[in-house]
């Protein structure tokens, strides 16, 4: 008798209706493998109809309450060839914690992939949006209907060259050692097989990707590529019966709530529904700042949202800081705009407060780069479009505006020379027209950093920044002078 075992077609149905009265994802849940002594791998090559070690075959069927794994296996004659097992590569895919919701947009891709047969779908969204577990999920759910699946992380590719000799590797068995191109291999033996790749983590600053991406979206072949990214591609300008993309966003209220519940609230707290429209229904967002709302506030959701704040988790502040990092400076100024607006403001009003007079082109172009970044809202006011951004954009811009501001003031009054000012003599941190607790709350900010540093000797070092400005012109004092005078008249 052979010591391995595959899954026949029949087998597989069957196994997957039990794991669904469990609750169970095919690949994803933990204790599936766990319980069956083995390892993630094992059970995708499980899923994947490949021969694994007929005593994890075993335990694997036992793990879902099948005790006859006979009915569930197949064993091929030993002339046929298997090519299915040269194309399973999981090993970079990530384990999600959950999964909730994303019926529709699970279906919409499936139908692109599956019905339409596209080349490449795009999956974007700002960070935490789930973009990863969706991707996840689909392939869990399609891997059988394809030839191969392989998952690549490119955060572990430093390059073109590394992404390549991995896929490449995948397919070794099969290389076609007369193709010279890497890309050109890679896209013979997505011509010999239909297989689904998934590319998750695509860095839109990353250029090499660019023309790798441009030529599978353009060569004939049979496979389907998935792309998360925070981004839309450059390459991929409109949806095409080849090309598709769909732009994440938070969770729906219910799918937020059973969230939340898994993670130990009722469903039915007071300031539930605030809570998940504060953090636009953003799972990772929400998954993490309940440690602190149990921890800090004992589960009192309400308590925490009277503290008037928005709490990040550094794994978020990190992302968004590496992405903010990447914009152009035009880009970084609108965003610091509304973080100090605050409030939706229309493209003609944004203009009217930019120092240094910009063709209107230029400043839809920034707007139009940072929507497909996913950092704007956009809002219609009195029949014009208004933007601004969301609650989680909104405070990591305005703790990055104060932290520079921060740091041009201490510079300046190092080296006494003005020219070290970038944002505070092209900002004016107090929102235009407001003198209301809101509406100064960045110069707040600002001011209590400064006290620590400098106490009672700052309206003193502030003064002496005022008299640098003199005989200055006023394109190089810009919001300079509001801004140091400003922060005088409220020490005063």
């Amino acid at each position: 008798m052979s010591n391995s075992l595959k899954a026949s077609t029949t087998g597989l149905v069957i196994v997957d209706k039990a794991r669904k009265r469990l609750g169970w994802t095919k690949t994803s849940t933990a204790r599936w493998w766990q319980d069956a002594h083995t390892s993630r791998a094992t059970l995708r090559r499980f899923w994947q109809a490949d021969r694994i070690q007929r005593e994890i075959f075993i335990a694997i069927c036992q793990a879902v309450g099948i005790n006859n794994w006979e009915a569930i296996a197949e064993i091929p004659d030993a002339d046929s060839e298997e090519l299915s097992t040269q194309y399973l590569d999981w090993d970079e895919a990530p384990d999600i914690e959950s999964f909730y919701g994303r019926i529709q947009e699970l279906a919409q891709v499936e139908q692109w992939t599956i019905a339409h047969r596209c080349k490449i779908v795009t999956i974007t969204g700002i960070a935490g949006i789930g973009k990863t577990a969706l991707a996840l999920a689909l392939a869990d759910r399609l891997q059988l209907q394809f030839d191969g699946l392989i998952w690549k992380s490119l955060d572990s590719s430093p390059s073109l060259v590394s992404l390549l000799d991995g896929l490449l590797n995948t397919f070794e068995q099969n290389t076609v050692n007369d193709i010279p191109q890497d890309t050109a291999k890679l896209i013979h033996h997505l011509q010999q097989r239909r297989c689904l790749l998934i590319l998750d983590g695509l860095d839109e600053s990353e250029k090499h990707y660019h023309q790798f991406i441009q030529q599978l979206s353009r060569a004939h072949h049979q496979g389907c590529i998935i792309l998360t990214s925070r981004e839309q591609p450059n390459i991929i300008e409109s949806n095409t019966k080849t090309v598709r993309s769909l732009t994440l966003t938070g969770l729906a209220k219910a799918e937020a709530v059973e969230l939340l519940q898994a993670r130990g609230f009722t469903g039915k707290e007071l300031g539930l529904s605030t809570l998940i429209q504060l953090y636009r229904g953003n799972p990772l967002a929400l998954k993490l700042v309940t440690p602190l709302i149990q921890s800090v506030f004992g589960g009192n959701i309400a308590g925490f949202l009277s503290q008037n704040t928005i709490v990040i988790g550094d794994r978020l502040r990190g992302i968004f800081k590496q992405q903010f990092e990447q914009l152009c400076d035009l880009e970084q100024s609108i965003l610091y705009w509304l973080a100090i607006w605050q409030q939706p403001i229309s493209f003609s009003r944004l203009q009217t407060h930019l120092l240094i007079s910009l063709d209107p082109a230029t400043v839809l172009a920034a707007i139009i780069s940072l929507e497909k970044r996913s950092l704007l809202e956009k809002w219609i006011c009195s029949g014009e479009p208004a933007f601004t951004l969301q609650p989680l954009v909104m405070k990591i811009i305005t703790d990055e505006l104060v932290e520079r501001a921060t740091q041009e003031i201490i510079q300046v009054m190092q080296s006494q020379d003005i020219s070290d000012f970038k944002i505070l003599r092209t900002h004016w941190l107090l929102r235009p027209g407001s003198d209301d607790i809101v509406g100064d709350r960045i110069l707040h900010q600002l001011q209590e950093k400064l006290w620590q540093i400098y106490g009672a000797n700052l309206v003193q070092n502030l003064q002496q920044i005022l008299l640098l400005l003199n005989d200055k012109s006023p394109l190089a004092i810009g919001y300079i002078a509001c801004n140091i005078t400003t922060i005088i008249n409220r020490l005063g």
